[in-house]
């Protein structure tokens, strides 16, 4: 039997085999784009805090002969919604709103400030409430809905149990 016709397939669909199963175990490659949106996006949600004496907020961006909606006091919270050159998109963490401040006049909020906002001021968690709760529901009413309807009695025509059963 003639085996050199047999040899030349059955390399070939062994090399075929071998580089199939050699680009499995590639990593994942990522473009340029993804790589920049990876970046961007880690500092998205963070907290920073206002480094300057004062920063103009925009509630629909800065705009040419327009004064700012708020000036944000020195240290001031935002969450970082969208990273810009000259203006970021932010959240302020007080109030909920959003709008825009200058990106340099952000920097990533240190952890003093951080604890100082977080942490609960003991005379407000302590204090005890000045008025009592206001009762809600008055269980002495004669209102008809409240009073449980009269219970039923047998049938006085109903022959009268036997004794002894």
């Amino acid at each position: 039997m003639n085996y050199s016709r047999l040899v030349l397939p059955g390399a070939a669909l062994l090399v075929l085999s071998l580089t199939g199963c050699s680009t499995a175990n590639k990593t994942a490659q990522y473009t340029d784009k993804t790589k920049k949106e990876k970046t961007t996006s880690t500092k998205t949600g963070q907290l920073f805090a206002v480094s300057a004496d004062s920063a103009a907020f925009f509630q629909h961006g800065p705009q040419p002969g327009r004064e700012p909606d708020k000036k944000l006091p020195r240290e001031t919270l935002v969450r970082l919604i969208r990273p810009s050159f000259g203006f970021s998109k932010v959240l302020l963490v007080e109030t909920g709103e959003q709008g825009y401040v200058a990106s340099d006049e952000i920097k990533p909020a240190s952890s003093a400030t951080l604890i100082a906002a977080t942490t609960p001021k003991p005379s407000d968690s302590l204090a005890p409430e000045s008025t009592p709760a206001a009762e809600q529901f008055n269980l002495n009413s004669n209102d008809p809905r409240l009073v449980p309807p009269p219970e039923e009695l047998p049938n006085p025509d109903l022959p009268a149990f036997p004794p002894g059963q």
